[in-house]
């Protein structure tokens, strides 16, 4: 279907939804949305940015099942989510712009920012979400208040916060391949000035994998999650409150991802005929996830009027991770007629593990804002601060094995500045100077073994900017304009000894919308356009040649498309809500090449063949990548949410199904006909009564369709892939006081 059509139909779709509801009461209004996208409360609407939202009901809705944050892929425009590890260390993407770079210590352009504390690991990144207020994805560079590594954009995780009312939650799933999903939150009033909210979450699942090779004790799939989070909020008057948080979660299980050997046949993309994602063929017996986090933040506010100020956020994360698995995912042989069978791996075998010890992160911001009646400004410094001893260990050739340490220290200060120009028009300036410096060693885990020392420093300091004009044309249409840039400073790796680093990369992007609220409040329409412009992208070429990623810039990249969000109240009892996502990019560097995947069998290349070079274990294919769409970015993405409701005597019956659609898209920098990221439809149901007192149960399916499709593959061994979760069946039952 082409652009055009799939525009014209969307197009279509809303006017004929608003034309359907026009003589709907005009009291069935939808609640404002207030976010804190520029790092103050505001409406949806006053926001010169795009940002979608998802509800922490939505949010709960989606991970039914023991699911991770991987399930919120695909239910905002723009937005994929995807991971070679498991539960762990999720790769977010926006806008086409992520990183592929499976390394522990890998860096990425879409920030995660967790009740005000940047999260920089991947592994941090794996927090189970629960008791969550709001999801708020901010799209485009936010360079200026949010800082590194925010090209792309920030995915801002608020979580309910205490209060004096005695409120809160227990809630009891269970459901398929043994999943049970324990949790409960509630405020505790200390006393006039202080409160407390206490909330924790369990989720299980059984091993439900069969490692066919292996016995009982060898299978795959299970674990066990634990997660806690205290929050203390003090307030003795109107100018002063602080909010100290205490939280961890622990990981336990053989659950990191599965790899199944030749999933993919030689000449089609997508799983071949006849395989079973609960079967696995893996001659070695690893296959282990463990993570044990514990932090604080502290959040300090002093009003020294009513339009003045300070505001200082503290926040220390630390963390030990392990995770392995046998990669090639398949037995070991030497039978030429063996080639591209599923389940086997020809020649060689490869099982690594890769971990996290003695991770500390810190980061620190002050921040001063004052509101007057035309003018609202804030400054503010940030610190950051990392270090950490990575683990690449070899099960096979154990000597091979690699001590990455790495430290990682930023400084900034930042201001941002909104004129009311007009009544209706508000014009917002904002800018942020960075300095950047990291430090990786490489060594030996093993004493004695094969890798060779080595260092590498990287430093670089950049300024970013925006503007952003807000018109108020009426009560009902808001236009928006912005120009912003962002920087991804520079970045270092180490796997496995093979050290490479590239120099920062710098974003310029544009941007026009609108929001609207229509039919009486009872309809919320957003819309934007936009392109940008990476200078010097950084890139991962992952595997190709062997287990090793090498760090990449690209001269430039480009990119462009649209996004469409509509909420509407049909009526009193029916709810709808849609959206649709266009982009594309393009890689523009004539001179960049990757290495063609030396799987065995080997893959079908798409792209023009332009050299040889020896590697590590024989001679190397390059091809030129230029053109080329960046990775795992689909270009079309949908979200469909509906919800009916029944009123009885007593409570109500209710009814949703959601279905979301993300398109294809290549798995690597180089184009392959196998190793693609497949198009997929998913969709879930939840059938349900809720009781007037608070009681709430129901029935609940993911991936009703039991679709399985390729999410990711490994490209150095054999035609080696590893897909989604098959379909879910469960029940819940929850109480709200």
């Amino acid at each position: 279907m082409s652009f055009t059509v799939k525009k014209n139909a969307l197009i279509a779709a809303v006017a004929a939804s608003v034309a359907a509801s026009g003589a709907i009461a005009q009291d069935l209004a939808l609640e404002e949305v207030l976010v804190t996208a520029q790092k103050r409360e505001q409406s949806l609407e006053d926001v010169p940015i795009s940002v979608s939202v998802i509800s922490g009901q939505l949010v709960e809705e989606y991970l039914s099942g023991a699911q991770d944050i991987r399930a919120l892929a695909a239910r905002v425009p723009g937005l994929n989510i995807e991971t070679s590890n498991g539960r762990t260390q999720p790769r977010f993407y926006l806008r086409g712009l992520g990183n592929i770079d499976f390394d522990v210590n890998a860096n990425q352009p879409v920030a995660m920012v967790f009740d005000d504390i940047f999260l920089e690991n991947n592994t941090l990144r794996s927090i189970p979400l629960f008791d969550i207020e709001r999801v708020e994805v901010l799209k485009g560079p936010q360079g200026t208040l949010f800082g590194r590594n925010t090209n792309a954009g920030a995915i801002m995780v608020r979580s309910v916060q205490p209060s004096s009312d005695r409120n809160g939650y227990v809630r009891f799933s269970g459901g398929s391949r043994g999943a049970i999903n324990i949790e409960g939150a509630s405020n505790f009033g200390m006393s006039e000035t202080a409160s407390v909210r206490v909330a924790v979450k369990h989720q299980e699942r059984s091993k439900w994998i069969d490692n066919v090779l292996n016995g009982e004790g060898y299978d795959y799939g299970g674990f066990e999650e634990t997660a806690y989070r205290v929050q203390f909020m003090y307030a003795p008057n109107d100018a002063f409150s602080a909010l100290l948080k205490l939280h961890g979660f622990d990981q336990d299980g053989s659950d990191p991802n599965v790899f199944y050997a030749n999933a993919i046949e030689v000449g089609s993309s997508g799983v071949r005929a006849g395989f079973n994602p609960r079967a696995a063929f893996h001659d070695s017996e690893v296959a282990t996830m463990r993570t044990h986090h514990r932090g604080a933040a502290l959040n300090l506010e002093w009003a020294f009027s009513d339009t003045t100020s300070l505001t200082s956020i503290t926040g220390i994360d630390t963390l030990e991770n392990f995770q392995s698995a046998d990669v090639d995912g398949g037995e070991l042989t030497f039978q030429v007629s063996d080639i591209g069978r599923l389940g086997k791996q020809n020649w060689f075998s490869v099982a690594t593990g890769d971990g996290l010890d003695d991770y500390e992160q810190v980061t620190q911001e002050f921040r001063l804002a004052n509101s007057g009646d035309r003018l609202f400004f804030q400054v503010g410094a940030y610190y950051f601060s990392e270090e950490f001893d990575l683990i690449n260990y070899d099960y096979l050739f154990p000597t091979n094995s690699a001590l990455v340490m790495q430290d990682t220290t930023s400084f900034a200060v930042f201001g941002q500045a909104e004129w009311s120009l007009t009544d209706n028009l508000a014009l917002t300036v904002g800018g942020r100077w960075t300095d950047d410096e990291k430090d990786l060693t490489v060594d030996n885990y093993i004493s004695g073994g094969n890798v060779l020392a080595s260092a590498i420093s990287v430093d670089d300091s950049f300024f970013n900017w925006d503007v952003a004009l807000n018109w108020d044309m009426n009560d009902k249409w808001t236009f928006y304009g912005r120009v912003a840039t962002g920087s991804r400073g520079p970045v270092t790796l180490g796997r496995f000894g093979f050290v490479s680093s590239a120099k920062t990369e710098d974003s310029l992007a544009l941007e026009a919308g609108f929001k609207s609220t229509l039919l009486d409040g009872r309809a919320r329409w957003n819309s934007a356009i936009y392109s940008f412009r990476n200078d010097d992208q950084q890139l991962t070429a992952t595997g190709g040649a062997a287990n090793v990623n090498q760090l990449l810039n690209a001269a430039r990249v480009n990119g462009y498309g649209f996004e469409s969000e509509i909420d509407l109240q049909i009526s009193e009892r029916a709810f709808f809500s849609a959206n649709i996502s266009y982009n594309d990019t393009e890689i523009d560097d004539p001179n960049l090449r990757d290495d063609l995947c030396s799987s065995t069998p080997r893959c079908t290349p798409l792209d023009p063949i332009v050299g040889m070079r020896d590697g590590p274990f024989g001679p190397v294919t390059e091809v030129s990548i230029d053109g080329n769409p960046l990775p795992r970015t689909p270009k079309w993405i949908y979200n469909f949410f509906f919800e009916y409701t029944i009123p009885l005597s007593a409570g109500d019956m209710y009814f949703n199904t959601d279905w979301n659609y993300r398109d294809e898209s290549s798995l690597f920098l180089h184009r392959s006909v196998e190793f693609v990221q497949d198009a997929r439809w998913l969709g879930g149901l939840r059938a349900g009564y809720r009781h007037p007192d608070g009681w709430d149960m129901a029935f609940v399916g993911r991936n009703i369709t039991d679709a399985i499709v390729v999410e990711g593959g490994i490209n150095f061994t054999n035609l080696t892939a590893f897909v989604n979760e098959p379909r879910y069946w469960g029940v819940e039952l929850g109480y709200s006081f």
